[in-house]
């Protein structure tokens, strides 16, 4: 019989928005700042913290001044869809 081998799991999380210009529509992951114009907006763990919510929906999600690094479009995010 073989040994049995233990190996780490890998989590990845992505939270996308399309970039509402409608003649750029990239697929935006806020988490990740090459999309975002070079910003964080997860510093603190800010938008992650908010995908639990204590009043137990995420109507109350928030991402406020995004940037598209394509197009250099600006908008704001509201709520978060599972």
């Amino acid at each position: 019989m073989s040994e049995v081998v233990t190996v780490e799991a890998d989590l990845s999380i992505e939270m996308n928005v399309h970039c509402p210009n409608d003649e750029c529509g990239s697929y935006i992951d806020l988490l990740n700042s090459s999309d975002t114009d070079e910003h964080d907006h997860n510093d603190d763990g800010y938008l992650l913290s908010q995908m639990f919510p204590k009043n137990g929906d995420n109507t109350d999600f928030e991402c406020e001044d995004v940037t598209c690094s394509k197009c250099k479009t600006r908008f704001n995010v509201k709520g978060l869809a599972w």
